[in-house]
């Protein structure tokens, strides 16, 4: 059946215009006549497969009839398992795509999942019913008269701390202005219902409501006294500038709320100019943004302070996401760049800007790093580059390289979430070392602490979870997802290990990711930078309000603070005091 429409239908090679008048057309056709498809490329490979069968079927009857029935067995069987693996393939890849566009994409799992997760490892049903099932230790071998080991696994899990005691609604705080307004009781109750005397006033009770105060424009005007002599008419004096001579409008609590609102709150500038019309300020936007530019540019030397602060500590993150930036040359009118993100044992972050994906790109930064290096499996960083000395070395060096358990998790919960209950043991083997960590941290541990912990209990799940990826890899489909995360835990196994042997280490790059989600936020709504050098300032303005976010400093008052100096003419040789550290020091915000 067609139903009518402007445009020919398509069957195959069967046009079937609409006539005029006709709202619904019928057609008879035998299967013969008519192949439907969806797009040109389907209907053209219907002959294709069917020349690959008859082929199939020749040589099968070929080597039945020459009596060899065994192995035309044997090749039907290797193209069934072929098709077998290919289906599985493109089913998991259509099962990761559909989570991709419509599943969570938290890490978690969720009731049901763990539900599973439960059944996977040996529990019961009614077990794995619960609305909270607990997940069973997989099973480990203990000797005989060894109670400890008993002990800990019947321990019950700590409990997670109280929640405050404070009932009803959340307090305010109490740093918050407050608008008191009394009220008293009426005349006619101010009196003693029994003796008649006047009642003294002994307490109050006060009802909170929250009230939102817009912002505001304000026009600082500063009118410079000038002077003439009218007797001669020959003289005339101006008071000086207090303020920095410079010809810009805009002041620092504005450039300020330019940088904050993007690189914090992921607010475009277009937006941004929208909140400033409503407030009475109405500027263009192309001004807006050479306000911006400046800014940043104001704010670029303290960031590069920052980065070279962060590659010197002992132990450095690194991470990378993407970032489009205009490109006129380019034939589709921009490039895709990249933002690395570079945090080390302090609270800072830094971020540089790469127009490529190269090694060489981000070689002056890595190469700068004389401690270890925390970082994923991205092949760059086993690249050789040539030093100075005209040596050829790896990007990483394997000896100062961490790797990340977080990524070795993310693969084996992708294949849990695509039906390989298989990868229930490995996921609850890695939710036991993250269980150790939890505990280090809740104790308060230090690094000797930890590493001590750490050898303890984590060190025998780690050999046991190795043990399963060489056990099982070689049991497992080549391409199937469980195998695929198999395969990288194996890859990664030296440098996952090497973060067990330090209690200075994480067991992940987490802290890198957590931080790099705030431009891939941004990326959401801004989409893509000017030009590579608007990139660089923009990696530049997240460093300064991401490093002083994390410090715990009022970001607010920290860039008009530092922006208002070095439109003063800061000292370079003091540029280091402007880092978030020291100036929370120099302000009594942080302590040592």
């Amino acid at each position: 059946t067609y139903v009518g429409c402007e445009k020919p239908a398509k069957y195959g090679r069967c046009l079937i215009p609409k006539p005029a008048g006709v709202r619904y057309l019928f057609v008879a056709m035998s299967k013969a006549d008519v192949t439907p498809s969806s797009s040109e490329g389907e209907t053209s490979s219907v002959p294709q497969r069917s020349a690959e069968l008859d082929a199939l079927r020749r040589s099968a009857e070929a080597l039945i009839s020459g009596g060899d029935s065994g192995k035309a067995i044997d090749v039907l069987l290797g193209v069934i398992s072929s098709l077998k693996s290919d289906n599985q393939r493109l089913v998991d890849r259509l099962v990761q795509s559909h989570r991709a566009l419509y599943g969570r994409r938290s890490e978690k799992l969720t009731a049901e999942e763990l539900g599973q997760l439960v059944l996977a490892l040996g529990g019961s049903e009614a077990e794995a019913a619960n609305a909270e099932p607990a997940v069973p230790s997989p099973a480990r071998s203990v000797e005989v008269g060894d109670s400890s080991e008993v002990d800990k696994a019947k321990s019950p899990r700590r409990r997670r701390a109280k929640r405050s005691k404070h009932k009803g609604r959340t307090q305010l705080d109490p740093g918050l202005p407050r608008v008191v307004s009394e009220v008293a009781v009426p005349a006619d109750e101010r009196a003693c219902m029994h003796c008649g005397e006047e009642m003294q006033r002994i307490d109050h009770v006060d009802h909170e409501v929250v009230e939102f105060i817009p912002a505001r424009i304000e026009v600082h005007v500063e009118r410079r006294e000038k002077l003439a002599c009218k007797a001669c008419k020959q003289d005339i004096a101006t008071a000086p500038r207090k303020s920095p001579a410079f010809m810009r409008r805009a002041g620092h609590s504005l450039l300020a709320h330019l940088i904050e609102s993007k690189c914090d709150d992921a607010l475009p500038v277009y937006r941004q100019r929208d909140q400033l019309r409503r407030v009475g300020f109405d500027v263009p936007l192309n001004t807006l943004y050479g306000y911006w530019s400046e800014a940043a540019q104001l704010l670029f030397p303290i960031a590069e302070a920052i980065l070279s602060t962060t590659l010197g500590d002992d132990i450095v993150g690194v991470d990378d996401t993407k970032l489009d930036y205009l490109d006129p040359a380019h034939p589709r009118g921009k490039q895709r760049g990249h933002l690395w993100c570079f945090m080390g044992t302090q609270p800072l972050v830094a971020f540089g800007f790469t127009e490529t994906w190269c090694a060489e790109d981000v070689a002056p930064w890595l190469t700068a790093i004389d401690g270890f290096i925390q970082c994923d499996d991205y092949k760059g960083y086993a690249t050789k580059i040539r030093v100075s000395d005209g040596f050829e070395v790896p990007l990483v060096p394997p000896n100062r390289r961490l790797g990340c358990m977080m990524h070795v998790r993310r693969r084996f919960h992708r294949a849990f979430k695509a039906k390989h209950l298989g990868a229930a043991l490995p996921i609850q083997l890695i939710k036991e070392l993250y269980d150790v960590e939890s505990e280090a941290r809740e104790n308060g541990l230090d690094a000797q602490g930890r590493l001590a912990l750490r050898t303890e209990k984590s060190i025998p799940v780690l050999e046991q979870f190795d043990t399963w990826v060489d056990t099982e890899l070689p049991k497992l489909r080549p391409t199937s997802p469980l195998a695929t995360a198999a395969r990288y835990a194996k890859n990664q196994r030296d440098f996952v290990a090497r973060c067990f042997t330090d209690g200075r280490f994480e067991i992940d790059n987490g802290r890198v990711e957590r931080e790099i989600r705030e431009p891939a936020i941004g990326r959401k709504n801004f989409l893509f930078s000017g030009s590579a050098e608007a990139a660089r300032r923009l990696a530049g303005a997240y460093t300064v309000v991401l490093s002083a976010r994390r410090t715990g400093l009022p970001v607010r008052d920290y860039l008009i603070d530092v922006m208002r100096k070095i439109d003063s003419g800061w000292p370079a040789r003091n540029l280091t005091d402007l880092i978030p550290t020291r100036w929370g020091l120099e302000h009594g915000i942080l302590s040592e």
